[in-house]
């Protein structure tokens, strides 16, 4: 079997032995089992390279690389232990012609053996930790000497892409270096920070530091070894998931944007994937929120993709056995609130398909995987009301905050976030680019641990939060059911949230037969449209007055061809004719739910004597948004601005472990008084 990934026809003879992008001093290698690898270019495909590992103490290995074609070559190390701090010696030891002695050796130092894990997407992955919250605090425990065991390499930025369309495989491109966090947190930033030039600790990607502070404070307090943490952060903001696969991959699902496919994949993920590494983190999709969400099941959109960058990168990792696991962990993270980039009708069925459309991970489509909400984490400040009220800033005329801001406690706040209090109530984190990049980050980093930990690594809590598996109807109630295996040892716990002066949010909403137009097909609606009729009578107008409304899209159901394509005939056939968006015109079907939990911590009820339901209930959802309103704080005062939406405050969540429940929608039977959800998803408990 070959040892290395090669791309046809990319290289030429190289002219300097070197070390690819990403062999730094102080950087981690992936530990036993798995085998770790060296790799660069070399002067001539007949040049001989010998790889040496020294212990601090003496040479205790010494492997001779395999040298190709092209000029690169690789060298695979045998498996080794946990931590240490060797010196990694390349060596060229013939056909070096032209170099000098100081140029045919490449020496690396401190290099640690841990676990390496890749996180990569988009803005919200690239943002980094100077733009959260969190930062006075960690920055404090990091020059304390805390999380010591993390060593973190950044490849390209938030707007720094290094895009390419051929493979990289090795590279001298965005060449940087590895640090260890506690020395690069205490570097000297600049006086001027007017173009954010901070350290290589604050311009890290938050989520992916996140996951590094909680994964080591789980393994400590659970009393298991910690090991030295590699973190390679590979994101660049405003990219669309057809960035990050190959062609082959792009062109296997239907409906993609062929504009963007494929150019950061080979780019900036090609260099590592002769990196052995631990695992992913993949947190992505506001920039696909506009297009085709679609599902795994049948190849379409979004839902398509998302299990294909899973197996693409598994794929290409672990070509080499024994180094990158076949099956290496993937986590992933769905959209926070504020995310969706103006199409926010959608972001519902964008994090159901970030399940491969299973509504959870792990699933049979994406297995080994792992999922941290984030639908319940937008910016607390994100509303642009509260800069206008001066709620989330003092008046500059006055030096006070504004007259209508509201008093707020810490009473309401999950416990893990209220050392967060302070610093959200005085606002005191710089935004980027307004409410798309919330500014808590930890509660992501915590959730990818924990679902990591207990999913992968052997962990006997609760990995995902609560989970649909059923519903039962009855004449006065609707008992909901959840997977009773996948709450392990935790129960839900129901928090109290506002059911007055909204019709659209993430919390828990029936729809009823309460408006004489309900049905099954208006309640699965997920986007509105309407035709401005004027005069016209023609069809699809005639007997509807002024206005013609059809759904453009929703779980479960399209609108018949017929009616899409009239209604565009129209358009074109009539300048009066106008295509506008519109909310739901039937939202009044849908309607809060006060829901009560089970005396056994698996279930919750509905008490439909408390709703109208004279027309008949329809359907239930769940962090399911259906029109622009993707919030769990549809709170009046909130949407003004003279409070902030408060971090973690859907209803449904794990008692113990606070995580919130998946997201899910399903439609109810009359006769059976079960719920059904979209296929490949299953609620028929």
């Amino acid at each position: 079997m070959r040892t290395f990934l090669l791309a046809a026809l990319l290289h030429v003879v190289s002219a300097d032995f070197t070390l690819s992008v990403g062999f730094t001093d102080d950087m981690v290698l992936q530990m036993e089992p798995e085998m770790a690898s060296i790799y660069g270019d070399a002067p001539l495909s007949t040049s001989q390279i010998e790889v040496s590992v020294n212990d601090g103490k003496s040479v205790v290995e010494t492997v001779t690389a395999t040298v190709f074609a092209d000029s690169s070559w690789k060298a695979t190390l045998k498996p080794k232990p946990m931590g240490g701090s060797y010196l990694i010696t390349a060596t060229c030891k013939s056909g070096c012609s032209g170099l000098d002695s100081n140029s045919s050796v490449l020496v690396l130092q401190r290099v640690t053996f841990g676990n390496v894990y890749f996180c990569s997407g988009q803005s919200n992955m690239a943002l980094s930790i100077y733009f959260t919250f969190e930062i006075p605090e960690k920055t404090a425990e990091v020059l304390s000497g805390k999380y010591s065991n993390i060593r973190t390499f950044m490849y390209g930025s938030m707007g720094g892409a290094m895009p390419s369309y051929t493979p990289r495989y090795t590279t001298q491109v965005g060449l940087t270096s590895w640090y260890n966090i506690s020395y690069s947190a205490s570097i000297p930033e600049p006086t001027d920070k007017g173009h954010v030039q901070v350290n290589p600790f604050h311009s890290f990607s938050a989520t992916c530091l996140n996951f590094g502070f909680a994964l080591t404070d789980l393994l400590e307090r659970e009393g298991k070894p910690v090991p030295p943490i590699g973190l390679i952060q590979s994101a660049i903001g405003g990219t669309r998931i057809e960035q990050w696969i190959d062609n082959s991959t792009f062109v296997s699902c239907k409906n993609g944007t062929p504009a963007y496919n494929s150019n950061l994949y080979y780019g900036m993920v090609t260099p590592f994937v002769n990196t052995t590494v631990k695992g992913f983190l993949w947190y992505q999709g506001e920039n696909n929120c506009g297009e085709v969400m679609g599902n795994s099941m049948t190849k379409v959109g979004y839902g398509c993709y998302q299990v294909a960058i899973v197996d693409l990168w598994r794929r290409m990792f672990s070509a080499v056995e024994g180094t990158t696991d076949k099956l290496a962990p993937f986590g992933v993270v769905s959209l926070a609130s504020g995310g969706s980039e103006g199409h926010g009708q959608h972001m519902a069925h964008m994090r159901w398909s970030q399940t491969g459309n299973y509504g959870l991970l792990p699933n049979p489509a994406m297995p080994n995987t792992f999922l941290a909400h984030a639908f319940d984490i937008g910016d607390p400040w994100g509303e642009s009301n509260a800069y206008y009220q001066n709620c989330s800033r003092l008046d500059p005329a006055t030096g006070k905050h504004g007259p209508n801001c509201m008093e707020w406690n810490d009473d309401t706040w999950d416990a893990d976030l209220k050392y967060l209090y302070p610093a959200v109530k005085n606002n005191s984190a710089p935004f980027f680019m307004g409410g798309i990049h919330p500014r808590i980050k930890s509660p992501v980093g915590r959730r990818l641990a924990l679902a990591y930990y207990n999913s992968i690594l052997g962990g006997t809590d609760v990995f995902t939060g609560p989970t649909i598996s059923g519903c039962q109807m009855s004449s006065d109630s609707i008992e909901v059911k959840f997977n009773k295996t996948l709450l392990r040892n935790d129960k839900i716990m129901v928090q109290g949230f506002n059911m007055t002066g909204w019709t659209e949010s993430l919390s828990f909403m029936t729809c009823t037969g309460a408006s004489p137009t309900a049905n099954q097909t208006v309640c699965a609606c997920s986007g509105w449209n309407y035709l401005r009729c004027n005069t016209s009578t023609t069809w699809p107008c005639t007997g509807h007055g002024d206005t013609f409304w059809y759904c453009e899209e929703g779980p479960g159901w399209k609108p018949p061809v017929t009616t899409l394509e009239e209604s565009k005939n129209l358009i074109e056939s009539d300048g009066n004719l106008q295509w506008r968006p519109s909310g739901n015109p039937y939202a009044d079907a849908w309607v809060p739910t006060p829901l009560q939990p089970s005396t056994t911590g698996d279930s919750i009820t509905i008490d439909l004597k408390q709703l109208n339901t004279t027309g008949g209930v329809f359907a239930i959802r769940y962090g399911w948004a259906t029109a622009h309103s993707d919030s769990c704080c549809p709170d009046p005062d909130v949407q003004a601005g003279y409070l902030p939406c408060n971090p973690a405050a859907c209803p449904l969540m794990a008692a113990s472990a606070l995580i919130p429940a998946n997201p899910f929608f399903a439609l109810l039977d009359a006769k059976s008084g079960k719920c059904e959800c979209l296929a490949p998803q299953v609620c028929d408990e």
